[in-house]
């Protein structure tokens, strides 16, 4: 099993994303992390994003956002199923 992690700012779009966190709660093997700063200054008040593992991932609006990371999580996990059944 491998967990994704996704870690959203709380100030990002000054905290109207909370519907994209709640969404991808739900898929499974994930974890979400509310993190204060997490060292792309400037940016939350512009783009929607998040860490998806470590990477910045970003979208014009929440709904983009979303998209990607479920586009991140599916291709992991894909890859992680591929690896095991090797």
């Amino acid at each position: 099993m491998l967990v994704q992690t996704i870690k959203f700012c709380p100030c990002n779009l000054e905290g109207s994303l909370k519907w994209v966190r709640d969404e991808v709660r739900q898929l499974p093997d994930v974890q979400v992390i509310d993190e204060r700063c997490v060292n792309y200054c400037g940016q939350c008040l512009e783009k929607a994003f998040a860490l998806f593992n470590g990477k910045n991932v970003v979208g014009n609006d929440g709904q983009e956002l979303l998209e990607r990371l479920k586009e991140k999580w599916a291709v992991t996990t894909a890859v992680y199923q591929d690896a095991e059944g090797a």
